[in-house]
């Protein structure tokens, strides 16, 4: 039990971090509320959590700001038009003489192309880390989810324990009274009975917390009422085979999205700093009235630059080079960390999947019958009160073992969705029960 409580603790802490309490920002969208009646799934929390996140809509505004910056990259230079007039030739016949030019600067061929491609991919890396985010909130959602449902299944858990209590220190009392029982028999029900009321107050200030947790993702206030959640259905298909799972992570995951673009946006930058040793041309044509020759005065140019400073122009190259070689030995570190997380997580969920089945058919049933044979033996004289409270306490670990398996399940799920990289569309084992 104790173990229970403080996993439960260390995960609120953990959220506690996570979680920013935005909800009285006023410009901030906010969950409305919940319809009279309505009962919580993982699936609508997220839903929502999704719609009023503030730091996934700046992200998302961040990837279209982006995305608005491709086609200007790819443009050229607006054209200069200039003019001038001789104040002092002023002539009868022609009036003052002016000049007026239009010029027009063009990069060397395949300088504007290598510009739009690079920041191409630099808004699919701000897209991929919008992806990033998004699969984040999904898994602290279901965290939190699950961790909400733990405490019902929980606080459900303790209010059954104790009204047994209940009933056996009734039956003690009248034993002791007949002198079928000790005193001794009344004081342990009473001891145990206490105990588990001050563990129901422990279990009611963590509700408080999650529920403020969860009032926080939806940008609510932190005692704003939440429904309760729907009891956990675990399934006992299989998972996928790792192989399976590793092929939807290397294709899919928006980490190593992000810095594949990374690496293609840094090629092209390594493009523009190899063509910066090249000239630029500028061509214009204009028209000069200081030409008494008429046919002298319309006026065809063109200019390049003489790119003279080439170590300037080295160092930029050989720093374009060095981000793409950082950005390709991240990519190959990322993707080894990421399949190891993700053969952990399969591991992890396997491990809760096979408990939650291990508990349903073996150890919950045999619990139930321990203390169900306790209580039997004691009413009739054939068994002690210690007994009783032996089988008691081990049911009720075994009940609070139960749910958090349940719990851990749909928390290592989302773990494993996120690696994955697939978000709520892969196929999964889990299912969730409806309330009756």
């Amino acid at each position: 039990m104790h173990s229970i409580l403080l996993r439960y603790t260390v995960f609120s802490v953990f959220l506690t971090l996570i979680a920013v309490p935005v909800w009285s920002n006023p410009p901030q969208q906010t969950y409305a509320g919940f319809k009279t009646g309505q009962y919580l799934t993982a699936e609508q929390l997220v839903s929502w959590v999704l719609e009023v996140n503030p730091g996934l809509a700046a992200i998302q505004a961040a990837a279209e700001a982006a995305a608005y910056r491709i086609d200007p990259a790819g443009a050229l230079d607006d054209p200069v038009l200039s003019y001038g007039i001789a104040p002092l030739t002023h002539d009868a016949g022609r009036g003052v003489n002016q000049r007026f030019d239009v010029s027009q600067k063009i990069p060397w061929p395949g300088t504007l192309a290598a510009r739009k491609e690079a920041a191409r991919n630099d808004a699919l890396a701000v897209s991929s880390e919008a992806d990033m985010l998004q699969l984040l909130v999904i898994t602290q959602t279901k965290a939190a989810y699950a961790e909400w449902h733990f405490i019902h299944e929980a606080l459900n858990i303790h209010h059954a324990t104790q009204a047994l209590l209940d009933d056996l220190t009734a039956t003690t009392q009248v034993r002791y009274a007949t002198g079928l029982a000790t005193k001794q028999d009344a004081l342990q029900a009473e001891v145990e009975l206490n105990n588990l009321k001050n563990q129901e107050l422990t279990l009611l200030r963590q509700q408080v917390a999650i529920q403020a947790r969860i009032n926080a993702l939806l940008n609510r206030a932190p005692d704003a009422s939440l429904p309760e959640a729907e009891p956990i259905v675990v399934s006992r298909q299989q998972l996928p085979a790792f192989q399976e799972l590793q092929a939807l992570a290397l294709t899919h995951h928006p980490e190593l999205s992000q810095l594949n673009a990374r690496i293609s946006a840094g090629e092209s930058r390594i493009t523009l700093a190899e063509k910066a040793f090249l000239p630029d041309f500028q061509v214009g044509m204009g028209y000069n009235s200081l030409w008494d020759d008429a046919d002298k005065r319309p006026i065809l140019a063109v200019s390049i630059n003489i790119p003279l400073d080439r170590g300037k122009r080295r160092s930029i190259l050989n720093q374009a080079r060095a981000e793409t070689r950082r950005a390709e030995w991240l990519l190959i570190e990322r993707r080894a960390e990421l399949l190891a997380d993700l053969a952990q997580t399969r591991a992890e969920v396997i491990e809760a999947q096979s408990s939650v089945v291990l508990y349903q058919d073996k150890l919950t049933p045999l619990a139930e019958e321990y203390l169900e044979s306790a209580i039997a033996d004691y009413q009739s004289g054939a068994g002690g009160f210690l007994n009783v409270i032996t089988a008691e306490q081990r049911k009720l670990s075994t009940d609070l073992a139960h749910a958090r398996a349940r719990a851990d399940y749909v928390r290592r799920l989302a773990e494993l969705e996120r690696w994955t990289g697939a978000s709520t569309n892969l196929s999964l084992p889990i299912s969730i029960g409806v309330k009756q």
